[in-house]
């Protein structure tokens, strides 16, 4: 009952009544979390349903967990649960686990026996130290972080975000120096990928750009650009703002 009591009858009805009833084995994962959807309407009481009719595949999706990966709701819920899914199998496939299942019911104990401190001391204090201790899982729960933040914003739009905190200045500035790059490459005619790409500096690839005055603007912000990149640390808020809004005169890549 973690997702509220479910009307058995009126589930049973319309499971029966969905087209791919009887196949469900044979249909794709998406048309699958889709079809119960249209059932459940919630993506939990989906991922509760699917985590026991197939264990080795599947995992409840419980806020717990969700915190411990990274994982953030996202516009729609089954792109949540799937991303969800990849990093449990993700962790099953290097843990050894057999069943994600098992994987997400250690995430869960994890969760609220270690970090929320439900378990005694004498058994919490060595897994926390264990858990301080992988970074490997860290590194996922930041992936993923990072990866729905940039699929939610246009890099510049969240280096300017960045920017109204004092500690994230340096990581603002990065961003921007990076998409400046991409842009003033992609606008200057270098391929974005191979040996050709790699033999053209920042500069030349500014000196190829057509209008003079971007050419101009594009080499004062190179100077912020290259401290940022190298030196994050020594940029100011006020040299990342310039950075941004030079990057923004400089056509976006397409796609």
């Amino acid at each position: 009952h973690m997702f509220g009591a479910l009307a058995e009858e009126q589930v049973k009805t319309a499971l029966k009544a969905t087209p791919w009833h009887g196949r469900w084995r044979t249909l794709a994962e998406h048309e699958l979390i889709a079809g119960l959807l249209g059932v459940f309407v919630h993506i939990e009481p989906v991922s509760m349903v699917l985590r026991f009719v197939d264990p080795e595949r599947f995992g409840i999706l419980s806020p717990p967990v969700a915190d411990l990966l990274g994982v953030r709701l996202r516009r729609r819920s089954k792109d949540t649960y799937q991303r969800y899914l990849q990093s449990l199998r993700e962790l099953a496939s290097e843990r050894g686990f057999q069943r994600v299942a098992d994987v997400e019911m250690a995430l869960w104990a994890l969760r609220l026996g270690v970090l929320d401190g439900h378990l005694p001391d004498e058994t919490r204090e060595p897994l926390k130290k264990c858990y301080e201790r992988d970074v490997a899982l860290r590194q996922l729960q930041v992936r993923n972080l990072t990866a729905q933040l940039f699929s939610e914003h246009d890099k510049l739009d969240l280096a300017t975000l960045l920017l109204g905190t004092d500690d994230a200045v340096p990581v603002a500035g990065q961003i921007a120096g990076i998409e400046f790059e991409q842009r003033v490459g992609k606008e200057a005619g270098v391929a974005k990928h191979g040996s050709a790409a790699r033999e053209w500096s920042l500069k030349a690839m500014i000196n190829a750009l057509r209008d003079p005055a971007l050419r101009s603007a594009c080499h004062r912000a190179r100077k912020i650009r290259n401290r940022a990149i190298h030196s994050p640390e020594s940029v100011k808020r006020e040299e990342v703002e310039c950075l941004i809004a030079t990057a923004h005169k400089v056509p976006k890549p397409a796609g």
